[in-house]
């Protein structure tokens, strides 16, 4: 209804623009008062109109859209010690920093399902075994040196070497990395692998800064600390305390990111605890955080400044028996008691304050929609009790259940193992009760969480050991349940062995038609599900807290932590309008 009086309003500041400076002096000699204020009115009538015509184009014909500029601060537990994608996966730390300043060859989006990155695309060829990527024209290092393949090429062989001692040799061992021509390579493995995608998100190196760096350097390099890599944003500046620990980190955007990202400034603070993290928050030193306990989310609840993101992660919780170091462990009606005597849903309720999941079986959130097992062993005290009580396990004068094996009186007590992670301790407590109930003894062994690894895991040490294992989205549980990875570094906790469940192991992680995948994951669920090498907990809630005035962090699922920031270059604190 205002596009005539606008037209006609236009259409006269358009006449009153093309008067020169003499005529409007003659106009002015020659007016009287009345036609003077008529003529003063036409005018302030032009310039409101001229205004509201900027308003209008302003607010009706624009939009707000993400702009370059301002600043976002976060919090982390620990500390950096190598900034190299070919070392980080070994701490959580330098996992966050090489995601922010190093880029693969595909990357993850929102969502969590696999995009191109520094490759413009990649195909799939013969039969699932050859993985072919393109790289983006027009790439170069801050030296102005073009990327090739021949980094990506180099980056693959290093992780390859046992010299350099990568975390993630494993994962590309029988893996052939061939140049086609200066902007394409192929991948060839021995076998299908049906997740191998996921190893081509790993960071790549400059061949021309990294290739004399010997084995025993390798740690001690200067590049460990002064990255270059092609990621969203570069390091700008490094702040240490007097003894010489850092404190903080300060980046800019990665002007060679085939994006550019919109946060001005990027700050990651280090602290020694989760604490410490919190405080600093509250005092407003950072922007956002990863919460460790659902505690922290009802502290700051009441806040109107922070948004929260409950953000899918495939990892969940257990309790893994090591059967070679307790004997009443041995027994497979033992575990099934056990098994039934844990009241899950009060974990949910009372610890995690609803923040998570029952976890049913060895597969947690994941892209292929693999389901619970068949078998389930809901809460049941009185059926537990039966269970033992049928299995000759009898309460003695000490209140403890006891069973003649091997001519030998073995009592049913044996000791659980868990780090010192609040979270984690209060859980043991309650799983601790709840065995105590049922007749067993169960003894806690609270190890720091900076040592469990070194103590604990690897060697494996423990007789029970609630834990947390991590998946990926698209998941392949050979590390964590096939025989063979039974010893460090293997992931095999509960030192699982059956043939029959190996063979679909095997099978499931080379097979490219989905339904057959599904159905062989669930036939060897099933069988561990049977013979009970662990009890399944719980899956939380991985909860992101961050400022409400950074935008743009549309996040839903990760593999890890620290792909959070695999999509920070979309993240924006500054706006802009722009035509619609």
């Amino acid at each position: 209804m205002f596009k005539p009086l606008i037209k006609k309003i236009a259409i006269r500041i358009k006449f009153l623009r093309s008067l020169s400076v003499n005529h409007w002096r003659y106009l002015f000699r020659n007016l009287n008062l009345k036609e003077l204020n008529i003529i003063l009115v036409s005018l302030g009538l032009a310039a409101t109109a001229g205004l509201f015509l900027s308003v209008y184009d302003y607010w009706a014909l624009r939009t707000p859209a993400p702009a370059e500029g301002g600043s976002y601060a976060e919090g982390l537990v620990g500390e950096p010690r190598y900034l190299n994608p070919v070392l980080a996966s070994a701490n959580e730390v330098d996992r966050d920093l090489t995601t922010l300043i190093f880029s693969g060859l595909v990357k993850h989006d929102e969502s969590g399902r696999i995009i191109p990155d520094l490759a413009e695309r990649y195909e799939i060829k013969g039969n699932g075994k050859t993985y072919e990527f393109t790289l983006r024209s027009g790439l170069s290092w801050p030296d102005k040196t073009p990327f090739t393949p021949d980094d990506v090429i180099f980056t693959i062989n290093l992780i390859k070497d046992p010299k350099f001692q990568s975390p993630l040799r494993n994962s590309w061992q029988g893996v052939k990395v061939e140049k086609i021509d200066n902007r394409r390579l192929a991948m060839k493995l021995p076998v299908e692998y049906e997740p191998f995608l996921e190893n081509a998100a790993v960071g790549i190196l400059p061949q021309h800064l990294w290739a004399n760096i010997q084995p025993q350097n390798f740690l001690l390099t200067q590049l460990n600390l002064k990255p270059v890599g092609l990621g969203q944003y570069q390091l700008a500046k490094i702040t240490k305390n007097a003894s010489g620990s850092v404190r903080s980190m300060e980046f800019s955007p990665n002007p060679r990111y085939h994006e550019k990202a919109n946060i001005a400034r990027l700050t990651l603070r280090f602290y020694d605890n989760q604490e410490s993290v919190l405080g600093a928050y509250k005092r407003r030193e950072i922007d956002g955080f990863s919460l460790s306990s659902p505690l922290e989310k009802e502290e700051l609840a009441r806040s109107r400044s922070v948004k929260f993101y409950d953000i899918k992660l495939p990892r969940y919780f257990a309790v893994f028996f090591n059967q070679t170091a307790s004997e009443s462990l041995k027994e497979t009606e033992v575990r099934r008691a056990l098994a039934h005597a844990v009241d899950r849903a009060s974990i949910i309720e009372e610890i995690l304050k609803g923040e998570g999941e029952i976890q049913n079986g060895p597969f947690s959130f994941n892209l292929l929609d693999i389901g619970d097992p068949e078998t389930i062993y809901e809460f049941n005290v009185e059926k537990a009790r039966n269970i033992l009580e049928k299995d000759d396990w009898k309460i003695g004068d000490d209140g403890l259940r006891q069973k003649k094996i091997k001519g030998k009186n073995i009592k049913l007590e044996f000791v659980l193992t868990t780090t010192d992670w609040p979270e984690l301790t209060r859980v043991a407590a309650s799983v601790q009760k709840n065995w105590e109930d049922i007749g067993v003894k169960v003894n806690l062994d609270i190890v720091p969480v900076n040592a469990v690894q070194t103590q604990t895991i690897r060697p494996r040490q423990y007789e029970a050991l609630l834990f947390g294992e991590v998946l990926g989205l698209n998941p392949d549980p050979f590390s964590f349940w096939h025989s063979t990875q039974r010893k460090d570094p293997g992931l095999n906790l509960a030192l699982y062995n059956n043939k029959k469940a190996d063979g679909l192991l095997e099978s499931a992680r080379q097979e490219s038609n989905l339904p057959t995948r599904i159905k062989e994951y669930g036939q060897f669920q099933e069988i561990l599900m049977k013979e009970i090498p662990a009890v399944f907990l719980y899956s939380p809630n991985y909860t992101y807290a961050v400022s409400k005035k950074v935008k743009g962090v549309a996040v839903t699922a990760i593999n890890t932590p620290s792909q959070r920031f695999e999509n920070i270059n979309k993240w924006h604190i500054a706006t802009k309008r722009v035509k619609k």
